[in-house]
C-alpha cells in the first residue's frame, strides 16, 4: 500500500446498503453517481466535499460554492480545508457524517437528519475499549485540536473581526461597523434607472443631435451636397453615416469617397505605417475647417523631429532636414523614382520611355519628363517662347553641366509665396509645398496643379478618370 493511501470505512446507518471500504488517497462526497459517497438530495452539490489522506492525517475540503458544508457547526468556506479528528460531525445538506475513529483508518457513519448517539451495549463497550486509542494517539488528537484552536484565533477575516491585527496598547480593538444588516438597493431600481437614461439619450440623439457633437462638422460634411465628383453620397450632418457600431470610421470614408474623379487609394508608405483617413483629416474642428487644407498642413506637423510617436513601429523625422529634398547628390540620382500608381496618372512618363540603359538613366528621364515642357515657368524663372519650363530654366551651362543652379530654383515652385495671390491657399504663407512632389491620393483630379499647362492638366485628369473606372470594375 502506498504511503499516501488512506483506509476509508463508510457505514450508512438506517439503510440496507452494506458498509463500504476504500483504500485510496481521496474519496469524493456528492450527488453524482461517480462520487465514492453518494448523497442524493437537492441540497447536496454534485461534488460537494472531499476527504484526503495526507501526511498521516485526514483532511476535509469543501468543493462546493453553492451549498453549505459545516464542521462541528462551523461553516467551512469554499475551497477551505480542515483536519478531521474523532468525534467531528460534518453536515452536508440533510446528512450528518460522524467521524467515529481516526488513525491509520477512518470510520465515517452517515446519518439522515440530526445525529442521535445511542448508548452502547455492554458488548459494544468492550469492543470500544479494545479499539480505544492509545495514549500516544490521544496526544496526537490533542495536538490537532490545539492546532485548530490556534488557527481559529488567528483568523481575523470574519465580518465583525477585520483582517488587520489589533492595534497595540490598551485599546486593542480595530472594529468597524458592517453593512450586512442594512437594507440593500433593489435590483429593479437600477434596471429602471438604466432604461430611463437610455430612453432620454435616444430621444436627445434624434431631437438634439448637436448635443453629441463636441464641435460642429466641417461644411463639406454638414451640407447636403449632391453630384460630388469625390463622393457617391452626402453626409448631411448625420452621425451614423460615419459612426457605426461594428466598423471603424475609415471604412465609412472609403465607402463614401468613391466618386468619378477620386479613389481612396493610399500611398504605400502611409499604408505600411498604419496612417488612415482620420489621422490626416480630423473632423469636429468647426464649420470653417477645410479638411484638405488641414491634411496638407499636417505633413510638416507629423514629419518633424519633435514628433516622437511611432507608426506601426516606424518613427518620423523632419523631412529632408527642413529643405526641399533635391534628388541628386554628387552627380548621381538618389531618389527612388516615381511610384507606379503616381506614374499611372502622368501619361508623359509612360510615353517618354525609350528603354533606359540603367537605373540612373530611368531616374533622370522621369525627373525631367515631369518638369520640362509640362510646367509654366514661375516668376523669376526663365522659360521658352511659350513661357514653359525648359532645360535652360534650371541649368545655366551644359558643358560642363551646371548642377548648382537647379537646387537654387526649387523654391520658385515648391514654396507657397505670400507675395503671389495665385499660389495655393491651402498652404501657410512662405511654407514648403509638400504635395508638389509627394502625392497622397494618386488617383484624384484635385491634385496640386498650380504650374501645370492646360494640356498637361487635361491629360492627367483623363488618365485619372480612366484608372478610377478600371479600379471600380475590378
Amino acid at each position: 500500500m502506498k504511503e499516501d493511501t488512506g483506509q476509508f470505512h463508510v457505514n450508512r446507518l438506517g439503510s440496507a446498503e452494506p458498509p463500504r471500504s476504500f483504500n485510496k488517497e481521496r474519496i469524493l462526497i456528492g450527488r453524482l453517481d461517480s462520487c465514492d459517497v453518494v448523497l442524493d438530495d437537492i441540497m447536496v452539490s454534485r461534488i460537494h466535499a472531499a476527504i484526503t489522506f495526507h501526511d498521516s492525517r485526514y483532511e476535509l475540503a469543501n468543493l462546493s460554492t453553492s451549498n453549505v458544508l459545516t464542521l462541528n457547526g462551523r461553516v467551512l468556506g469554499a475551497e477551505e480545508t480542515d483536519v478531521l479528528t474523532e468525534g467531528d460531525t460534518v453536515q452536508v445538506g440533510p446528512f450528518a457524517i460522524v467521524v467515529d475513529s481516526v488513525g491509520d483508518k477512518i470510520l465515517l457513519s452517515i446519518h439522515s437528519g440530526p445525529v442521535r448517539r445511542a448508548k452502547p451495549s455492554p458488548g459494544q463497550e468492550a469492543a470500544l475499549a479494545a479499539n480505544a486509542p492509545s495514549e500516544a494517539n490521544i496526544d496526537d488528537v490533542m495536538k490537532v485540536f490545539w492546532e485548530k484552536r490556534t488557527r481559529a484565533k488567528e483568523d481575523w477575516g470574519t465580518r465583525l473581526r477585520p483582517t488587520e491585527k489589533p492595534r497595540p496598547g490598551k485599546a486593542m480593538f480595530n472594529w468597524r461597523p458592517t453593512g450586512d444588516l442594512r437594507r440593500t438597493w433593489r435590483t429593479g431600481l437600477f434596471v429602471w434607472a438604466f432604461l430611463l437614461i437610455s430612453a432620454i439619450a435616444v430621444l436627445a440623439f434624434f431631437k438634439y443631435p448637436a448635443a453629441y457633437e463636441p464641435v460642429p462638422l466641417s461644411s463639406a460634411h454638414a451640407s447636403d451636397i449632391g453630384n460630388s465628383p469625390i463622393a457617391i453620397s452626402s453626409n448631411a450632418n448625420s452621425c451614423t453615416t460615419c459612426h457605426t457600431p461594428n466598423e471603424p470610421i475609415e471604412n465609412a470614408c472609403i465607402k463614401c469617397h468613391e466618386g468619378t474623379e477620386f479613389h481612396s487609394t493610399n500611398t504605400k508608405a502611409h499604408e505600411e505605417a498604419g496612417v488612415t483617413c482620420t489621422v490626416c483629416h480630423q473632423e469636429h474642428r468647426g464649420a470653417e475647417t477645410d479638411l484638405s487644407t488641414q491634411a496638407i498642413r499636417s505633413c510638416s506637423t507629423c514629419h518633424s523631429d519633435n514628433n516622437h510617436a511611432t507608426y506601426n513601429g516606424h518613427s518620423v523625422r523632419t523631412a529632408h532636414g527642413g529643405s526641399y529634398g533635391y534628388p541628386a547628390e554628387n552627380g548621381l540620382w538618389k531618389w527612388k523614382g516615381v511610384y507606379s500608381e503616381v506614374a499611372a496618372a502622368v501619361p508623359e512618363i509612360g510615353s517618354s520611355a525609350t528603354g533606359d540603359p540603367d537605373e540612373q538613366a530611368k531616374l533622370s528621364r522621369q525627373f525631367h519628363t515631369i518638369h520640362v515642357a509640362r510646367l509654366k515657368a514661375p516668376p523669376g524663372v526663365a522659360g521658352d517662347s511659350r513661357g514653359l519650363v525648359t532645360c535652360s530654366s534650371c541649368h545655366k551651362s551644359f558643358d560642363p553641366i551646371d548642377r548648382v543652379t537647379p537646387r537654387e530654383t526649387c523654391a520658385a515652385c515648391h514654396t507657397s509665396s505670400s507675395a503671389s495671390a495665385a499660389r495655393d491657399a491651402r498652404f501657410a504663407p512662405d511654407s514648403i509645398n509638400c504635395i508638389s512632389c509627394h502625392v497622397q491620393h494618386p488617383f484624384s483630379t484635385r491634385r496640386w496643379s498650380e504650374f501645370l499647362t492646360d494640356d498637361a492638366e487635361k491629360r492627367r485628369q483623363d488618365a485619372v478618370v480612366k484608372r478610377i473606372e478600371e479600379l471600380k470594375s475590378q
